[in-house]
């Protein structure tokens, strides 16, 4: 799901963790390479950083901790 930060305007992607909580990462991927453990056989996968990041107001946007 794209979306627009509330504090600085980025493009950035709702993503959904395997706990269930959804956590902001930046729209554009960087391209890297995934290699096999097998065969050292190189994919390029496009990997987000998480907006907290890189949001120069992230730290009104964090939860506290309990």
């Amino acid at each position: 799901m794209s979306a627009t930060c509330r504090s600085c305007g980025a493009a950035i992607t709702w993503v959904v963790l395997p706990s269930g909580k959804r956590m902001p990462v930046d729209a554009k991927g960087v391209p890297m390479v995934k290699l096999s453990d097998d065969d050292q056989r190189g994919t390029v996968i496009h990997v987000h950083a998480s907006h907290f990041s890189s949001c120069p107001q992230a730290d009104q946007h964090r939860k506290p901790k309990p």
